[in-house]
């Protein structure tokens, strides 16, 4: 950190409601006597420290657009009764180099969800003690922001529509093509990821509203509305 230079983090009389006095400082939430010269911060290690986080942070945040995203490693559960469907899963996903568990049902389900911290599920509809669909509802009571899809071979009997009413992310008919399922399985996730990203966005904006300057919050709004145009055009480009 150089010797002197402006504090992002110091704000002026100016940009304060009482508009006169001491500044402020949203490092340490309390009046700042060192009107925005690094040297004078009274905890200079703090500051370096959120400095170099927020640069790390503005780097991955701030990537150039059209530039392909890195491949994730997600851990993912995958559910059905038919031990053949679980291996293909287990396999495939392993290959792409993600983490797989199976269960059988829908209870044996829930048991992994409770010891384990999963990205996503898949589960089929029918299957015995616990079919998908009631599955999908237990794990949405629990673990609202789990992305779930959900597959079936009885397409005719099971709609897309009841299993998104369910609370599923996404569905999809057996036999499906690898490259559809891994491309709706990376859409569902990205999309839970990007709304999570929208939701703590506008909590930042909603937290403390009156400590922050009009240009702070004029910031937090572009960055909420460049999240959600990037869930459009996911959403747009994969259907």
């Amino acid at each position: 950190m150089p010797a002197t230079g402006k504090c992002p983090f110091y704000r002026s009389p100016q940009n304060i409601a009482m508009g006169k006095g001491l500044g402020y400082c949203d490092l340490d939430g309390d009046q700042a006597i060192c009107e925005g010269d690094v040297q004078f911060c009274k905890d200079r290690e703090a500051l370096k420290k959120q400095l170099l986080e927020q640069k790390s942070k503005e780097s991955s945040d701030h990537q150039e657009e059209g530039q392909p995203m890195k491949p994730s490693k997600f851990k993912v559960l995958v559910v059905d009764d038919e031990e053949p469907m679980r291996k293909l899963m287990l396999t495939l996903l392993s290959r792409l180099g993600h983490q797989c568990i199976t269960a059988g049902n829908g209870i044996e389900a829930l048991n992994q969800i409770n010891q384990n911290k999963f990205d996503a599920v898949v589960t089929d509809i029918v299957m015995p003690e616990m079919d998908g669909i009631v599955l999908t509802k237990e794990i949405m009571i629990l673990y609202p922001n789990l992305p779930i899809m959900v597959m079936t071979g009885h397409g005719k009997q099971y709609s897309a529509e009841s299993a998104i009413a369910a609370g599923a992310g996404d569905f999809i008919e057996k036999p499906f093509s690898i490259d559809e399922f891994v491309l709706r399985l990376n859409k569902m996730i990205r999309d839970y990821e990007i709304r999570d990203q929208i939701e703590t966005k506008q909590n930042a904006m909603a937290f403390n509203l009156s400590k922050r300057s009009s240009e702070e919050i004029s910031d937090l709004k572009k960055e909420i509305e460049s999240l959600k145009n990037r869930l459009s055009s996911v959403y747009s480009k994969s259907w």
